[in-house]
């Protein structure tokens, strides 16, 4: 039986860990206690305990088995799966996450993934350059001048902010027409293309007008926030459009952050988010504003958004959360070409400059991109 393998960090567990994991294989799989489990449906259904190994005075390692089937070929059911209601458990923290090869066929996966990101601004190698069209409230001539600016200065990427959402879909298309028309603009000018990314948000029929205004447009992608419209319903409002897509971890940090709880990044934002069909993944990192605040391994997550996964296109990682544009360079530096870099408020606050900074920031990172994750 092919088995999607959970592994969990117990601490301090309120109940002996070998007790604790068999709770946590029937919890997550049938939610019966095994008296009340018919024998042949246990045996295909029902969740097993693979290793209980003590870490420390406080840890053990607990590693779960689910039978494929149960994941139904959903990526909202794989997540439900293995951290649905044992989320409500003290302590217990999903720290990975192994799938059977079988189960990359059956889950979207990203439509283009790096490599058609470089195919649509022609950047064939290198870090690359991201940065955010903010604050809410800005008249829509503001916003597409600083696309401009960016765009002129050789800039990458240029997404909205999770934040620039429009009650009505006229000022959506407003908005949108005229940062999609400067994107053009500084193309026809630099001879070079940058990739525009409108955040779309809400539900029905007011989120599928925002789609057909992006597809109507000619635009590559969106940014969606999955873990506030939930997974699998980013997975398919892009999916539906051809469209790729952002995912941008707004909420993320509940799951991330604690350090005896949750989901850690690599799993949420690196191989969920993968499986789920995103082309760019953003989450903190190091540095700036918003960061990591505890031993989640940056290069972790980079691999399992790269990293051989059957059939599925690679994502590209993203760092965000108040990045400086020196902190872009050095970034190519550690994780390589296969990274973006999201750079906010640091390039905003450059002004007339942003071109010219711009330009000496792609200069740098042109000179980087050796390392490894």
């Amino acid at each position: 039986m092919q088995l999607i393998t959970a592994r969990y960090l117990a601490t301090q567990p309120d109940r002996d860990p070998d007790v604790l994991a068999e709770n946590i294989a029937r919890e997550q799989s049938l939610e019966l206690t095994r008296a009340l489990i018919p024998d042949p449906v246990a045996e295909r259904f029902l969740g097993r305990v693979l290793n209980v190994i003590r870490l420390d005075d406080e840890r053990w390692q607990l590693d779960i088995g689910y039978p494929m089937a149960l994941a139904s070929k959903q990526i909202g059911q794989l997540l439900q799966l293995v951290y649905g209601n044992v989320s409500f458990y003290p302590r217990i923290r999903l720290t990975g996450l192994t799938l059977p090869e079988s189960l990359f066929d059956r889950l979207p996966g990203p439509i283009g993934g790096i490599g058609a990101i470089r195919s649509a601004i022609d950047v064939p190698e290198r870090a690359l350059l991201m940065t955010v069209l903010k604050p809410r409230g800005s008249a829509v001539d503001s916003l597409a001048a600083l696309a401009l600016a960016f765009a002129r200065g050789g800039g990458d990427i240029v997404k909205d902010d999770q934040n620039l959402v429009d009650a009505e879909p006229v000022d959506f298309a407003l908005r949108v027409t005229a940062c999609a028309r400067a994107m053009e603009r500084a193309a026809d000018e630099t001879g070079r293309r940058c990739l525009y990314l409108p955040h779309v948000a809400g539900s029905g029929a007011h989120l599928q007008c925002q789609l057909d205004i992006v597809a109507g447009l000619g635009l590559k992608g969106v940014v969606l926030c999955p873990w506030i419209m939930g997974l699998e319903s980013a997975a398919h409002a892009a999916r539906e459009r051809g469209l790729m897509w952002l995912a941008h971890p707004a909420m993320a940090g509940s799951f991330t952050e604690p350090n005896d709880r949750g989901i850690a990044t690599p799993v949420l934002l690196g191989t969920l988010v993968r499986l789920a069909g995103a082309d760019i993944s953003i989450f903190p990192g190091h540095g700036g504003r918003i960061q990591t605040g505890h031993g989640d391994d940056v290069g972790a997550t980079c691999k399992a958004l790269t990293g051989s996964m059957g059939p599925l296109r690679p994502t590209l990682p993203c760092f965000g959360g108040g990045k400086t544009l020196e902190q872009a360079s050095r970034a190519a530096e550690r994780y390589g070409n296969d990274v973006a870099v999201l750079v906010g408020g640091d390039l905003i606050a450059r002004g007339p400059a942003i071109r010219r900074d711009v330009e000496t920031t792609i200069a740098a990172m042109h000179n980087s991109g050796t390392g490894q994750a």
